[in-house]
């Protein structure tokens, strides 16, 4: 049987060491940045840095291990079979850039399709969340309590803004049974807002499977659901709009979408 829990001990020590290098970096006003399809998209060296050293560290210790990375690190996938590591080595590189702050760096490792093992470290604010599948979620090694159900009326929502642009009628109405909307600019800080019961959902148009897979196993973890606005299962390795939320205010928003 695979010890999921000795893994992630030694995968913790990974993620904090690549959050050490990016603190460090935001002194280094000479990173070279550059744009990908945008102005708004953009990449920097220390992406391309953090990508490569989760890399290596998974060919030094799990060399039959297939890696899909937001930078460039794609390896064949002919089925889900075996160990895949989805890498986003930096989440909010805009803001890294322009606000050197609010951006995270995110694992996530499945296991023939299952999601087993997540990692997203909240740089700035030296929060390490940790999700171990039948282990719960850890917050800086504190067990996490599972979320209380209440609907959306009670709580804050985050919508990313491509959605209020392309369906500005259903974002308004999902927004106003909330209490209001927050804004981060980043998937995996929006996602632990609603794991850390901050905000009672995040809602989103498609994102790409880096930007979601780390939620998975610790949504489940903490009895969240995630799903597509569709209420079908994430997609593994494709671009996925998402809906993450507690079981209530789920339900209240899906209703949304279906009608």
């Amino acid at each position: 049987m695979i010890d999921y829990v000795a893994m992630a001990e030694m995968i913790r020590g990974w993620v904090e060491e690549a959050g050490d290098i990016l603190r460090e970096s935001l002194a280094d006003n000479s990173i070279k940045v550059e744009e990908k399809t945008n102005p708004s998209d953009l990449v920097t060296e220390m992406d391309r840095f953090i990508e490569k050293f989760y890399v290596q560290k998974i060919q030094e210790h799990f060399p039959d291990h297939k890696i899909l990375g937001e930078e460039g690190t794609y390896d064949t996938f002919e089925d889900l079979k075996g160990f895949i590591w989805v890498i986003d080595p930096i989440d909010g590189t805009l803001n890294y850039v322009k606000q050197k702050r609010n951006f995270c760096s995110m694992l996530a490792v499945f296991n023939d399709g299952e999601p087993v093992l997540s990692f997203i470290n909240d740089v700035i604010h030296e929060e390490l969340y940790e999700g171990v599948k039948g282990h719960g979620v850890r917050c800086n090694g504190h067990l996490m309590e599972p979320i209380a159900e209440h609907p959306i009326s009670e709580g804050l929502v985050s919508i990313n803004t491509r959605m209020e642009m392309r369906d500005p009628e259903r974002a308004r109405s999902i927004v106003g049974d909330s209490l209001g909307v927050r804004l981060m600019g980043s998937s995996g800080l929006e996602m632990v807002q609603v794991i850390s019961n901050r905000i009672s959902a995040y809602v989103t148009t498609p994102l790409s499977f880096w930007d979601v897979a780390p939620g998975m196993v610790m949504a489940a973890e903490l009895g969240l659901k995630m799903t597509r606005p569709d209420g079908e299962p994430i997609k593994l390795l494709e671009n996925n709009p998402i809906i993450i939320a507690n079981p209530m205010a789920y339900e209240q928003i899906i209703g949304k979408f279906s009608n």
